[in-house]
């Protein structure tokens, strides 16, 4: 375990008064206002704030990465005793790699296909230390492996990045940043797409990492309880300013700006359950609807008071009480899921189950949960309720109609009925058609040919999504994120259906932004009455979205049941490890954990 590095140790990186502006053809953005900060030999230090803060400038700036492009930089960055912004081009790259690395968010992104990691490592070492030979290089670069912790670094060397997992491609990356013994490692987002389990492998590993070589580390990330048992200090940014800078446990226990507070509140909490975040929720709808009342009321409230109501597209549903729900709307009977894969003895095909027999029941206007691991099956089973995937056996039964074997013929009615909201906001919206005609395609391909009805429908379920009636003819390149999150929401919405799948809907947001996208899902449900099938690998927002949670490994349910049940009293050890991966906003308790896991890893070793 680390501890915190006192403040009198010396610098490795100074940063003061830093400024980075980005001239338009609207004027000059100030992507970073005048931040200042300073880490020192060994130390932490955690970067967080919402997309467009000014992380990710800072993180380039420190690199001297912006070199080359249109941005003024001003201030102070010394990294090593070295100053980054009057440094030339040749000096920086001799500082990158020796003197600060960085570790990037997507590490598929970071890692070229086509070569093995061996050769990416050794061009690592070499680009940077020419005078070092190719088979030392290589050593090294085993060495490297083995330090972050992969598995027969001999054998993996000669690997290429599609052969490893995305928590091992994430060590690769690591391990590549290490080859020039950095006095900085900086680490931007190095965890967003990570399983819960994988993620605190690789902030362990940071941890460590930093422990052992005495290097200096930077964690940038969106998320307060990432870096909560990770850092020393913490500053928090937004709209490029640091808005607070402090101890770390000082900042999370008792934070000083309204902004800090926002993102603390926003970050879910494994703590909580459904009941209290409905109830809490709820709470807020209301005091929002009451000030709108009070702002919407004037001098002909007693006219307004007796006027019709409009006629709507979306009347709000009122959901049977569960004494009286009768039969299930969704029942799932052992299915199973087999695929082929070649590359056995004399390239023979083998048999993988990616699912191998889940059942369950889902009501109306209940939410089921559906967690684990990347490769436990969840999307799979989730694509075979949506005969996305024909079950290779079992049954899937959808208002008492068996759907298992129909043709897509005969499901076409039954998509109305069944929608799906996937992961990824930015490629699920097709960039060349305006959001009016991605949702009202569905309305089309179901036979509406009433234009003008199909532009009303959508505008009011924009407006209801908490978008604005105008978006209609814009593009999906003109959204934030959470924005065309809320697109995609809107198009499953249009066909009013009965079920709706989640795949993993807020994995790719920022923790607030997620916050405002679960809070409109449990809004929408108590409007029309949903049913959802919730997947994600975080277990914090499964129990906050789910009545009941099924716990997914290698294909199989270990556990289901009633969300509280199965977050306060499981009864599988691997529901227990995931829980127990979870990050948590109190430091000690995260350092705890992390010293848990260390002492369960080296007896497992």
């Amino acid at each position: 375990m680390s501890e915190s590095v006192p403040s009198s140790a010396s610098p490795v990186v100074r940063v003061e008064d830093l400024r980075v502006v980005f001239p338009t053809m609207d004027g000059d953005v100030h992507a970073v206002n005048g931040l200042s900060f300073e880490v020192p030999a060994g130390g932490a230090l955690g970067i967080v704030g919402e997309s467009g803060s000014g992380k990710s400038v800072t993180s380039l700036a420190l690199m001297g990465l912006h070199r080359g492009s249109r941005a003024r930089i001003t201030g102070s960055i010394e990294v090593a005793g070295q100053d980054v912004v009057s440094a030339s081009d040749r000096k920086l790259r001799r500082m990158r790699g020796n003197d600060i690395a960085m570790v990037f968010q997507d590490p598929m992104q970071s890692l070229h296909p086509q070569f093995t990691v061996g050769n990416q490592l050794v061009e690592a070492l070499r680009v940077h230390r020419p005078e070092v030979s190719r088979s030392e290089a290589r050593a090294r670069a085993v060495r490297s492996l083995e330090r972050v912790g992969i598995p027969h670094p001999q054998k993996r060397i000669n690997s290429y990045p599609h052969e490893f997992s995305g928590g091992m491609r994430q060590r690769v990356v690591i391990a590549m940043g290490l080859m020039c013994d950095p006095k900085v490692l900086l680490a931007d987002e190095p965890t967003t797409a990570l399983d819960v389990t994988v993620q605190a492998q690789v902030l362990d590993l940071l941890d460590e990492l930093r422990t052992d070589l005495g290097m200096g580390l930077i964690l940038v990330s969106h998320d307060l309880a990432v870096v909560a048992g990770s850092v020393d200090e913490v500053v928090v940014m937004r709209h490029g300013v640091a808005v607070e800078r402090g101890d770390v446990r000082t900042v999370l226990a008792e934070p000083e700006h309204p902004y800090t507070r926002a993102l603390l509140a926003a970050v879910p909490r494994v703590d909580l359950s459904r009941a209290q975040r409905r109830a809490r929720d709820r709470a807020e709808r209301a005091q929002r609807t009451r000030q709108e009342q009070r702002r919407s009321t004037g001098a002909t409230a007693a006219g307004e008071a007796g006027a019709k109501e409009p006629d709507r597209a979306f009347a709000p549903f009122t959901p049977e009480p569960k004494e009286e729900r009768g039969e299930p709307l969704l029942r799932v009977e052992d299915v199973a899921q087999r695929f082929g894969v070649r590359g056995g003895v004399w390239g023979r095909t083998t048999d993988f189950w990616a699912v191998k027999g889940v059942s369950f029941d889902l009501f109306r206007g209940e939410t089921l949960g559906i967690v684990g691991e990347s490769g436990s099956g969840k999307s799979t089973l989730s694509r075979m309720v949506m005969r996305l995937l024909e079950p290779t056996r079992g049954r899937v039964e959808f208002e008492g109609r068996d759907i298992t074997h129909m043709s897509e013929r005969e499901l076409r009615p039954l998509r109305r009925d069944m929608q799906m909201v996937f992961q990824n906001p930015y490629s699920s919206l097709n960039p060349r058609v305006t959001v009016g005609d991605a949702i009202g395609t569905a309305l089309r391909v179901q036979g509406e040919r009433d234009g003008r009805k199909v532009r009303r429908q959508v505008q009011e379920l924009l407006e209801r999504v908490g978008l604005e009636p105008d978006h209609y003819n814009r593009f999906p390149h003109a959204f934030s994120g959470g924005q065309r999150q809320r697109i995609a929401i809107a198009r499953a919405l249009i066909l009013k259906p009965k079920l709706i799948i989640c795949d993993e809907p807020v994995s790719a947001l920022d923790v607030s932004t997620q916050d405002q996208v679960l809070r409109l899902l449990s809004e929408l449900q108590d409007d029309f009455g949903l049913t959802y099938i919730f997947v994600a690998h975080d277990l914090a927002v499964v129990r906050q979205v789910s009545d009941r949670v099924a716990v997914m490994r290698a294909g199989e349910v270990v556990e289901m049941g009633d969300s509280d049940s199965v977050y306060e009293e499981p009864s599988s050890d691997y529901t227990r490890q995931l829980l127990n991966a979870a990050p948590v906003l109190d430091p000690e308790h995260a350092r705890e954990l992390r010293a848990e896991r260390v002492r369960r890893r080296a007896r497992a070793s």
